[in-house]
Parts: C-alpha cells; sequence; structure tokens
C-alpha cells in the first residue's frame, strides 16, 4: 500500500469519526429545541428577554452550529486535498530530503 494510500485511508477514517461526532451532537437537538421553545413560551409579556430562554438559544445555536462545522471539516477530510495531505505529512522531513538531494 502506498503512502498517498495511507493517507486516503487515515484521512477518511478521521472524516467518519467527525461524522459520527456530528450525528451524536445532532441526537441532542430536539432536546434543545424543546427545552427552548419551552421557556419562550413561558415568558412574560411585560418581561422581553430572560435567563433560561436566551441560556437555551445559544445552547441551541452553538450545537447546530458544531454540526455544521463538523459536516464541513468531514467533507473536507474525505475529500483529502492537498491541505490535508500537507497536514498529515512530515513537512520537516520532506524539506531535509529535498536540501540532501540537492547537496
Amino acid at each position: 500500500m502506498s503512502k498517498k494510500e495511507l493517507l486516503l485511508l487515515a484521512s477518511r477514517a478521521f472524516a467518519l469519526l467527525l461524522i459520527v461526532w456530528a450525528a451524536i451532537d445532532v441526537t441532542y437537538l430536539p432536546e434543545r429545541l424543546f427545552e427552548f421553545f419551552h421557556y419562550v413560551s413561558r415568558r412574560s409579556v411585560l418581561q422581553q428577554h430572560d435567563y433560561l430562554s436566551s441560556y437555551y438559544l445559544l445552547a441551541t445555536s452553538l450545537i447546530v452550529l458544531r454540526i455544521v462545522v463538523l459536516f464541513v471539516a468531514a467533507a473536507a477530510f474525505w475529500k483529502c486535498g492537498p491541505r490535508i495531505e500537507a497536514l498529515f505529512t512530515d513537512q520537516q522531513g520532506q524539506h531535509e530530503a529535498a536540501t540532501s538531494v540537492k547537496d
């Protein structure tokens, strides 16, 4: 198995880990939405903002952001482009090998 194939395998394995992590976060989303709508519906007409509805709005927004970021990162690692290859490869070792070949 070549080094490029091993890199692709490692990158896709990491992408699958990210996808599973995002799927686990998706399971928490209904709970957060339920809590958010519960506290918004109990809010008084005279009171514009309260702590719990603001807290659950923030928590829901952050979990949605985390899900999106995880899926985007998983897509990037699944494709295994040049940036991902550079992330996994040893840049210092390649630089030393290139300079020793020139000498």
